[in-house]
């Protein structure tokens, strides 16, 4: 892992900090449209606080199916973004 991605998973061990990364990184997609780049931070967010196969088994998401919207292979659908939210204990409001 480079050191960029290990500065950021030390911070992200940080709840406040999670939510402010989140945020922007959300206002970056609605604003340019790449979801790899918001995936990504789920991702980071993620593996800050647990495995990918134990965040999967938690959020009942199919752990095959998370690494291909990592990969930027898939865009998953709103019901597992909102899985994926939940578990994460966000939430996403229009305001």
């Amino acid at each position: 892992m480079s050191d960029l991605n290990d500065f950021i998973l030390e911070q992200l061990k940080d709840e406040e900090f999670q939510k402010e990364y989140m945020n922007q990184t959300l206002a970056e997609y609605i604003e340019d449209g790449n979801f790899n780049a918001f995936f990504r931070s789920l991702e980071l967010v993620i593996k800050s606080r647990d495995t990918i196969s134990g965040f999967c088994e938690k959020a009942g998401i199919d752990r095959a199916l998370l690494y291909d919207v990592f990969k930027g292979e898939r865009v998953p659908k709103v019901d597992t973004l909102a899985k994926i939210l939940k578990t994460l204990g966000y939430s996403l409001k229009i305001a």
